[in-house]
């Protein structure tokens, strides 16, 4: 069996699942674009070897062994997405074509570099959550700015927002390792936030991708 197809194959399922209920036949071959016998042919393979539950009609399940796979294989795809967008400024459509062809190839420790340069980002350029892998900073045990209380202060450890809104960021000093407190919260989730000697406001949807390491009391 073709590595990349199975692989096609786990993700499609994991997002068809997302929902809670088993992928249809029908709906993995129109999103796949492929001939529902050929599918039901390749649940088969997949089920022999570990990776879905899968009974004809009922449909098909990651079992725990394909989960693991297809999260891997989705994380890929949007760590390689985030670099060529706001690494290298691909177009949006273009790293997602692009990415869907390098998820299959890409080794795991070229990914976590790429993931360590983009400083550990926490969103995709489509604005989802990109599970977090073994690289990043779990010990840190960081938090979205927002979760912090007025007199509370912390240490930026990554700014996740998009490349135009994180250079500026940058601009204002909300770099890595950088002290900060949250002076007032303000309507609408936003902070007023003491940085480096200056009172900042910023919004609630840019503060939630700032994610620090809250101070000791």
């Amino acid at each position: 069996m073709r590595k990349n197809i199975a692989e096609e194959y786990l993700e499609t399922i994991l997002y068809l699942t997302k929902g809670g209920r088993p992928a249809k036949t029908k709906d993995i071959a129109d999103a796949m674009g492929i001939k529902p016998p050929s599918v039901s042919e390749m649940l088969t393979k997949l089920k022999e070897e570990g990776y879905v539950e899968y009974q004809p009609y009922a449909g098909a399940s990651l079992t725990e062994l394909g989960k693991a796979e297809a999260i891997q294989m989705e994380r890929k795809h949007q760590v390689l997405e985030t670099f060529l967008v706001d690494a290298l400024g691909v177009g949006l459509e273009e790293a997602h074509d692009e990415a869907c062809e390098m998820e299959h190839t890409v080794s795991d420790s070229t990914l976590s570099k790429m993931c360590a340069f983009l400083g550990h980002p926490r969103f995709c350029p489509d604005d989802h959550p990109i599970t977090m892998g073994e690289c990043c900073e779990k010990s840190e045990e960081s938090m979205p700015l927002t979760e912090l209380k007025e007199g509370e202060g912390g240490i930026i450890k990554i700014v996740c927002a998009d490349k135009g809104t994180r250079d500026y960021l940058l601009s204002l000093g909300f770099l890595p390792d950088t002290a900060l407190t949250v002076k007032k919260r303000l309507p609408s989730n936003s902070l007023l936030v003491r940085i480096k000697g200056a009172e900042i406001a910023i919004g609630g949807d840019i503060a939630e991708k700032i994610f620090v390491k809250k101070a000791s009391a």
